[in-house]
């Protein structure tokens, strides 16, 4: 994300935000969330941006403390999986899928 220009903030969450007026085109890294077993659930292209205005966007994640703090998968990164809740088992699971 180096080579665009940085914009400001539009909250105290979302502080890493980017200025794309100009660009045809914008080249996003690739994100994945790493669970223990080595499982890794890769994010969709629309959930690493949320969109501020025409030209600005911002990267849709919040940094915690530390690792002993609580991490959140939001919204914005589920917009494309489906997501499977085994209360029972203590587990949760992921597929590609969801919401267009």
């Amino acid at each position: 994300m180096k080579r665009y220009p940085t914009a400001k903030s539009i909250s105290s969450l979302l502080d890493t935000c980017y200025d794309f007026s100009g660009f045809k085109t914008i080249t996003l890294p690739t994100i994945g969330f790493v669970f223990g077993n080595g499982v890794t659930v890769d994010v969709d292209a629309t959930g690493i941006l949320f969109q501020q205005s025409a030209s600005q966007f911002c990267l849709a994640f919040a940094g915690n403390k530390d690792d002993s703090s609580v991490g959140i998968i939001g919204n914005v990164q589920q917009k494309r999986l489906q997501v499977v809740y085994d209360v029972a088992g203590g587990k949760v699971g992921f597929a590609p899928a969801g919401c267009q």
